[in-house]
């Protein structure tokens, strides 16, 4: 119990502290955004300035999506009770993967989506299901070198849904195993550590079960599994 309430009180402070980071920073982020998206549309930029700005536009992405982190992984826990919800897990699917795969392509991974068509109706809401897939398939891709490939598959399993995102990377080193679900945690130079954090919080949410396995074979890989309930 009192480490509960010491981790909602962390909570707190890390919420309001989240506030103003995004208040002051993604304002002028927007700002500069818009500016140079105006500076691409002429016809006299120079192709070289033209290259450099539509990288630091990438830049301003990742720093935004950075910040969105933060202010999902600060948003206070759902506790006590049931959350009542439900999506068409084959629908969320879909979207996460029209979302990221110019993402693999940019990387230069094969990027596949398979979800078993039928009854997908899932005890869980839309926008978890969705973050919840986001972060594991963009872990995924950033673990993998270009040449590689993630998969994502989904099945009924059971009386349950089974998500399942596997990579062929280098696996997770063993030193670093018990660590990985920690928020803050991460070995990317540029991480937050908070993508996986998110992804158990939203999971056990709506009661559902996440587990990984790595390697997966021939010493690499890794395989992240999320178990939600089904709706009839």
């Amino acid at each position: 119990m009192e480490r509960e309430l010491a981790e909602r009180e962390r909570l707190a402070v890390l919420g309001q502290m989240a506030a103003s980071i995004s208040h002051n920073l993604k304002n002028p982020l927007g700002s500069i955004k818009t500016i140079l998206q105006v500076q691409l549309e002429s016809a006299e930029l120079p192709d070289s300035i033209r290259g450099e700005t539509k990288m630091v536009l990438e830049e301003i992405g990742r720093l935004s999506a950075k910040l969105n982190q933060l202010l999902q992984f600060s948003r206070p826990a759902i506790r006590g009770g049931v959350v009542v919800a439900s999506c068409d897990a084959q629908v969320v699917a879909e979207e996460v993967s029209g979302v990221l795969r110019h993402e693999a392509e940019r990387r230069g991974v094969a990027f596949e989506m398979e979800v078993v068509s039928g009854a997908t109706k899932l005890a869980a809401s839309s926008e978890a299901v969705s973050e919840i897939l986001s972060n594991l398939v963009v872990n995924a891709l950033e673990a993998t070198a270009r040449g590689g490939s993630v998969k994502v598959s989904g099945s009924a399993n059971g009386d349950g849904f089974l998500f399942a995102v596997e990579d062929d990377g280098p696996g997770i080193p063993e030193n670093v195993r018990e660590k990985i679900l920690q928020p803050f945690f991460t070995t990317k130079t540029q991480g937050t550590g908070l993508g996986l954090a998110i992804v158990a919080r939203r999971v056990a949410e709506f009661g559902g079960k996440l587990e990984w396995e790595s390697p997966v074979r021939d010493g690499r890989g890794t395989r992240f599994r999320v178990s939600l309930s089904m709706r009839s």
